[in-house]
């Protein structure tokens, strides 16, 4: 049963889950993109936040700024996953992490622009093919591609993390609701208090959903219909 409780989006490759997911669906056809490192070597982006982030001291006013942080790049690294791959780079969140433009690399290399939708208008259009992943049938979705392409590949991945049959494809539309609410106007991102409250508002908004019988895998698509820019006339 769905309520506004949402754990980790990453355990979408928990290590007992990973291998069925990787496994060939029907017909043969494989159902995971093709750029996906072996079990034995994938770390979850869960792994590697919790790794970084293993040193900073427990203390509420050091670990709250850095969780704000931690979720907004998740968020990203969801969406930018498959456009790191078609440049050649493994589309792991540590190497997310270390080319990221603002976090650990002094000089972000070039995957990170790529996988980094830095603008509103970027951000909203990578949020809509995760929309389209969420509110069709995988099979279908998949079928809109030639398998082992790098369009077939993008949507393996989406359908992976946002489709019908993605174990944690709820928290990763939240997440990624989260992520465009906490957009400033003139750039940046809201923090601290203000981004909990957001937060917080957007999760009622899906629970309030929920309540009236609204299917759960078309919030992000309701979403981003419900904030479409308006359009003036010149």
């Amino acid at each position: 049963m769905e309520t506004g409780e949402f754990t980790d989006p990453f355990q979408n490759f928990a290590r007992n889950e990973f291998a069925e997911w990787g496994a060939a669906g029907a017909g043969g056809i494989p159902t995971r993109p093709t750029w996906l490192p072996s079990i034995e070597e994938y770390r979850t982006p869960e792994e590697d936040w919790a790794r970084l982030t293993s040193q900073i001291q427990p203390f509420w006013s050091t670990r709250a700024p850095i969780a704000d942080i931690g979720q907004n790049l998740q968020a990203r690294y969801l969406l930018g996953a498959p456009y790191m791959a078609e440049h050649g780079f493994t589309p792991s969140f540590s190497q997310f992490l270390e080319d990221y433009p603002q976090t650990m690399a002094a000089e972000p290399t070039y995957p990170a622009y790529s996988a980094y939708p830095g603008g509103l208008e970027e951000i909203r259009r990578r949020a809509g093919e995760a929309a389209r992943a969420s509110v069709q049938a995988t099979g279908p979705y998949l079928a809109g591609a030639a398998a082992g392409t790098s369009e077939w590949n993008r949507r393996a991945w989406l359908a992976s993390q946002f489709g019908s049959d993605a174990a944690q494809a709820a928290s990763n539309q939240m997440r990624v609701a989260n992520l465009l609410a906490l957009q400033r106007e003139g750039g940046g991102t809201y923090r601290g208090r203000m981004a909990d409250s957001i937060r917080n508002a957007i999760s009622n908004l899906y629970q309030q959903r929920l309540n009236v019988g609204e299917a759960r895998e078309s919030f992000l698509d309701w979403y981003l219909r419900e904030t479409e820019p308006q359009q003036t006339g010149g």
